[in-house]
């Protein structure tokens, strides 16, 4: 008996320090399970606060301190998509701000906001515009149409997106693409800048008619405002080319498109021409280390054919103008003189496409000089020391803008021995790579006399003072 007693006992303490253990069990069960939902609505309350205070601080323009809280708000509440719609806004907005005056830390918090799951289409829009203005055209046609296909646009937005694109695809030479991405942009919006765009590309693909058919477009509905003003002055270019160029044969080589008259195709030695053209991409790409994506547009004229198309001074021996123009003679007597014909406007090209046209005219001309490669001949330091010791040398500063107005010709011819000696200057004394890597710096709204102080730790007298000493040992 006695054994049995104890048996039942033994069982029922194991019973119930089994129903003890299971009722612990229930009840810490029950514990696990409240706090977590007390402690969830509270990461969520505090979430929407940090979220509003980050919206205020948005407002007051300190978005870094915005940025904080509101990837602090992303993490306590992650599946908060207002959260983080208004994180991916608030990097957007600060990108924005400081595109110009701070690219790199621009582009650090592009390529953060575009990187967050379901980043609005605002982030790649300005993120593809800021590359574009960088030159980095690849990389801005592949956020620009991220943007488009995101579709929900914001008034105005879709217009942006596809004039920016267009102008991207025409930048690389794309210009099927180009078009097709800005017809619905004119036609939809009746989009002046549209309009114009789509006459440029027509313009630089030889298209006369549907040039002068989508430049009066947008003239129509630009009503005297910028994109009119520009499309009716291309407009005016465009006719008085056609007259001589309408009839011109096309050949097409792999970097350059190349447009002549064909009955006189011997006459201004195309294939000759064609030869030096591809032997100028590779030695000016290499000195700049730059190679243009598109293909170069090349015109040649005869003398009197030149003459009617551009209107220039008798003095002008080529011209870039967004399109190389070689006037030659009918009968073209010397071989070297066309190869440095050629590297001087290949330079001005490469010059437009890394500095997006805003380089100064003394120095492009001085590039495109020095790649002909001859240096500062003798006569040249001759004349730079005779119109010193006359005080008649041209501040470098005057030489910024074009020379077409610079009169008599004895002054031009100044004007180009000041652009390449000052030059030859600047590469000895600051060093040729160093001079390069500024022209893109042009294209971002820098001035020669920033770029002299912020890069070089000079001014634009000193170094000019410095050059003129030079000169007159």
């Amino acid at each position: 008996m006695k054994p049995q007693k104890y048996r039942y006992l033994f069982l029922t303490i194991i019973s119930c320090m089994l129903l003890n253990m299971f009722l612990f069990a229930v009840a810490a069960q029950a514990q696990d399970k409240n706090p977590p939902a007390q402690s969830e609505a509270s990461d969520k309350s505090g979430a929407v606060a940090l979220n509003e205070a980050a919206l205020k601080l948005a407002a007051a323009r300190d978005y870094q301190a915005a940025i904080e809280k509101l990837e602090e708000a992303s993490a306590m509440d992650p599946s908060n998509k207002t959260i983080k719609n208004n994180l991916a806004l608030v990097i957007n907005s600060y990108a924005v701000s400081v595109s110009k005056s701070d690219p790199r830390t621009a582009t650090e918090l592009y390529e953060k906001g575009t990187g967050l799951e379901d980043a609005p289409y605002n982030v790649f829009m300005n993120y593809g515009v800021f590359l574009s203005n960088q030159a980095r055209y690849e990389e801005a046609g592949n956020m620009l149409d991220k943007a488009l296909n995101m579709g929900n646009f914001e008034k105005g937005d879709e217009l942006n997106i596809r004039v920016n694109l267009g102008m991207v695809y025409f930048k690389r030479g794309f210009f099927d693409e180009a078009i097709v991405v800005l017809d619905p942009a004119a036609e939809k919006f009746k989009s002046a800048e549209a309009y114009y765009l789509k006459g440029r590309i027509n313009y630089t693909q030889g298209k006369f008619d549907e040039a002068v058919e989508n430049l009066e477009a947008s003239v129509k509905y630009g009503k005297k405002g910028e994109y009119a003003r520009a499309a009716a002055e291309l407009l005016a270019k465009v006719k008085k080319e056609a007259k001589v160029e309408s009839n011109f044969q096309t050949q097409s080589l792999y970097h350059f498109k190349i447009q002549f008259d064909g009955e006189k195709r011997n006459d201004v030695k195309v294939d000759k021409v064609s030869q030096f053209l591809e032997e100028a991409y590779n030695e000016v790409g290499s000195y700049f280390n730059h190679y243009p994506e598109a293909p170069t547009q090349v015109i040649i004229y005869s003398k009197s054919q030149f003459k009617q198309a551009s209107d220039s001074p008798v003095w002008v021996a080529g011209l870039y103008d967004g399109k190389i123009r070689l006037p030659l003679n009918d009968v073209l007597t010397n071989a070297d003189e066309l190869k440095k014909l050629i590297l001087h406007e290949y330079t001005h090209a490469v010059i437009f496409n890394l500095s997006r046209g805003y380089c100064p005219v003394w120095l492009n001309e001085g590039f495109a000089q020095t790649l002909e490669g001859e240096g500062v001949t003798e006569k040249q330091t001759a004349n730079l020391k005779k119109q010193l010791s006359k005080k008649q040398i041209f501040d470098m500063k005057s030489l910024e803008g074009s020379f077409m107005g610079i009169s008599p010709e004895s002054s031009v011819v100044l004007a180009y021995d000041q652009s390449l000696s000052f030059t030859a200057f600047l590469i000895e004394k600051i060093g040729q790579s160093q001079i390069v890597e500024i022209l893109p710096e042009f294209s971002h709204g820098k001035t020669m006399a920033q770029i002299f102080t912020e890069n070089f730790y000079t001014s634009y007298e000193k170094l000019q003072t410095e050059w003129l000493e030079n000169i007159a040992k």
